[in-house]
């Protein structure tokens, strides 16, 4: 078996650049790997941060770059990183920091990056891999997997113009029409057209990292053989929790008055269940009177302007974190096939009961009546009735918390997760350099 010492991730995005999870996940994963002696090295493009940077023993390369972002969780926009300029430029800078710093592989761990990583690895004759975290690289804009009973998918042009394309259309853009509404199909029409690029890629890596076994499932074999995938899961935060002074201090400085809360964490969509809730909500204020729900996250979707309903847009994470501790219950009520959402395991490693949706990767972090409760997409009545349950039983909740603590240091322990990580490259890496 071939030993692995030096990795390249190739990225999008890298904190303090973090539209979502994922770039929390590639953050804790480097920082891990680094832990273990392997050197990692991160390149990315540099939206205004120092150009090269040391952290947690990661060398991290930020590469010139036209646009600047807040430090956050603002995205650069779709086409940024998803036209062939992007790809030959990106790609170049990879294949130059490859050889400098003698990458023995590359990882792209992120869509955007994906082709790139591709093209450099090619030229410098390295393994190269991809992360799966989402459904991106099945089709840019997954619509079909909120209405489609598949369980595989994989769409064909006609699917995607004729089902998929109007389905988004109608729930994501309803008001817009004339040359606005056009403009708007002839970008999802090369979006698709784009989305080639990124199947052609998927298929010639040598291995792919799930985040989950659910989110593997969905992909056909004609674009990852299952000979190619392996599942290595998130790794938790690091540093000290938050202790309930805190929790409460964050609370009130929130103005989110007292009663239980229930915690909403991620963004404000359709595929994120976010109406699912907004729906269940007469049916808890019924069972638990006082009751407080906050959602903390932005996206299209609007709340329900009510002195009970907290919207408190994106937070920094230290805010989140004591939420989450000031929390009652978490919540996550996807409708699409959720991959391995960080809220799981950041409610898990701060042992906070979950009520979920039996999808993607979900089952596979929330024990059904042990760390917290599963229930059916879609379903709002039930939805009510398993956080109503939890809020009117807080005997259940501390042992569920409990349980979600113990299950969170067992699944995402450390060694464990590095493990699987490093046994994805060196048993589906060796016969590239063989």
């Amino acid at each position: 078996m071939v030993v692995i010492k030096t990795i390249l991730f190739a990225t999008e995005y890298y904190p303090p650049f973090a539209p979502g999870g994922a770039e929390w996940t590639n953050a804790a994963w480097a920082s891990a790997l680094a832990r273990r002696g392997c050197r990692v090295v991160v390149v990315t493009p540099n939206y205004g941060a120092a150009a090269r940077e040391e952290r947690e023993g990661v060398t991290i390369h930020r590469v010139p770059f036209p646009l600047r972002l807040p430090p956050g969780t603002q995205e650069a926009g779709w086409l940024v990183n998803r036209n062939p300029l992007f790809h030959r430029y990106f790609g170049g800078y990879i294949e130059q920091l490859a050889r400098q710093e003698g990458a023995e592989l590359i990882h792209a761990q992120n869509k955007g990056s994906l082709v790139a990583a591709v093209r450099a690895a090619r030229r410098c004759r390295l393994p190269v891999f991809a992360t799966v975290r989402d459904v991106g690289l099945l089709c840019p804009l997954g619509a079909c997997t909120l209405f489609e009973p598949w369980t595989t998918f994989d769409c064909t042009t006609a699917q995607y113009v004729e089902r998929c394309m109007p389905f988004y259309l109608r729930h994501y853009a309803p008001s817009q029409s004339g040359l606005r509404g056009f403009a708007r199909r002839a970008r999802l029409r090369w979006a698709w057209i784009a989305q080639r690029r990124l199947g052609q890629a998927l298929q010639q890596v040598d291995g792919v990292v799930g985040v989950s076994n659910g989110i593997l499932a969905i992909f056909p074999e004609r674009l990852i053989p299952k000979v190619r995938r392996r599942v290595v899961y998130p790794l938790p935060p690091s540093g000290p929790r938050p202790d309930a002074a805190e929790a409460a201090r964050v609370r009130e400085s929130l103005r989110i008055g007292p009663g239980p809360l229930v915690l909403y964490a991620g963004k404000l969509s359709l595929g994120k269940g976010t109406r699912v809730l907004v729906d269940a909500l007469d049916a808890i204020r019924r069972a638990v009177p006082g009751v407080q729900v906050a959602f903390a996250g932005k996206g299209e979707m609007a709340l329900p302007a009510a002195s009970d309903v907290h919207a408190l847009g994106s937070l920094p994470q230290a805010t989140l974190f004591a939420l989450y501790r000031a929390a009652d219950v978490v919540v996550v009520p996807s409708i699409w096939p959720e991959p391995f959402s960080r809220v799981l395991v950041e409610a898990m490693w701060l042992g906070r009961p979950l009520v979920a949706t039996a999808v993607g990767g979900s089952p596979e972090a929330v024990q059904d009546g042990v760390t917290g409760r599963l229930v059916p997409k879609g379903d709002a009545p039930a939805l009510a009735e398993a956080i109503s349950g939890l809020l009117r039983d807080p005997e259940r909740r501390v042992r569920m918390g409990e349980a979600a603590v113990a299950r969170a240091a067992s699944l995402f322990d450390e060694d464990r997760v590095v493990a699987s990580l490093l046994d994805a490259y060196e048993s589906l890496a060796g016969g590239r350099r063989a």
